[in-house]
């Protein structure tokens, strides 16, 4: 009977595991809940919002990304200005194939989208999915990249692993550049020019972030930019409370620790492997990246953050 008992209990927290993180899709989205909760949403489809220009206009990233309390974190389609970054995010800004100029962080002829659902993934202690994405120049795909995103059941911790695939017959080469490649934007809260017309021909000084940025060398906005982190967290005010977005790269990743941009003045930071020198993603060569993101309510732990990375790191 004892034994009974013991097993009757496993098998209740068993399957309340199994349904504490959840992953379910819709005609537009993905969407991943934890304890009921909404931690993020993938955007097939390309919805742009009133009044914001249709140039703009892509799918295949993650937006919104929330706090376990329910405050989201990050924004897409931000105005009057920078309307082409959007929640968590992956776009090469300064590329060139077959000696013209490819920009798929700005769009236009150029950009990022959805392509198809691989997978969804619900296994008790994790949900997911897998999708592929296409980066395009007018009607040629250059490359087909793969995302891999889990969330887990016991921390809510995000992870997400990238394969990029050139399926060109030539090669892209991803330019010496500052910016681009793997991204967060923040909360619009943390943006006041997002509310107003002010960014309309207004110096970048004029800009004023209400989010900080934070280093694990505890270098910030000012100081970090172009420094190389282990990991970088972004914390503000959201509905009247502390929230913070962290993204830890893995130590597998090219050029690991990448150099990092950190925008001085407004909410949205990047890591990025061509700071110093150009590479080459060739035909039928696959470009690997992982990365864990979290969102959390309150401020950044660095000592938390340094054991977080330890762990992502041997995974």
């Amino acid at each position: 009977m004892k034994l009974f008992h013991t097993l009757s209990t496993l098998l209740i927290l068993t399957s309340t595991l199994h349904a504490e993180v959840t992953c379910r899709e819709n005609e537009n989205q993905i969407v991943i809940t934890r304890a009921g909760k909404h931690v993020l949403s993938s955007q097939k489809t390309l919805q742009v919002p009133e009044g914001v220009p249709k140039k703009y206009g892509r799918s295949g990233y993650i937006h919104p990304i929330s706090t376990p309390s329910g405050r989201v974190i990050t924004d897409g389609y931000p105005m009057p200005h920078h309307a082409h970054q959007h929640g968590l995010f992956f776009a090469w800004r300064k590329a060139s194939f077959e000696g013209r100029e490819i920009n798929f962080w700005e769009h236009g002829r150029d950009t990022v989208r959805h392509e198809r659902v691989l997978e969804i993934m619900n296994s008790g202690d994790q949900a997911g999915f897998v999708v592929e994405l296409a980066h395009v120049s007018g009607d040629l795909v250059i490359l087909r990249e793969t995302w891999k995103v889990i969330v887990h059941a016991d921390t809510g911790h995000i992870d997400l692993d990238s394969e990029q695939r050139c399926v060109a017959e030539s090669p892209l080469t991803l330019e010496k550049f500052h910016y681009g490649a793997m991204a967060i934007r923040g909360s619009r809260q943390w943006f006041k020019d997002a509310h107003t017309a002010a960014g309309k021909g207004a110096t970048m000084d004029e800009f004023v972030a209400l989010a900080k940025l934070l280093t694990n060398e505890g270098l910030n906005e000012k100081t970090g930019n172009h420094s190389r982190p282990t990991w970088v967290s972004m914390t503000g005010p959201v509905d009247g409370a502390t929230v913070t977005i962290t993204m830890i790269p893995h130590a597998s990743n090219y050029r690991y620790p990448q150099h990092v941009r950190l925008h001085p003045s407004m909410p949205y930071f990047c890591f990025i492997p061509t700071v110093e020198e150009p590479f080459q993603i060739k035909e039928n060569e696959t470009w690997k990246s992982r990365y864990r993101i979290i969102a959390q309510d309150g401020s950044p732990d660095p000592q938390k953050l340094n054991a977080e990375r330890e762990v992502f790191n041997h995974r």
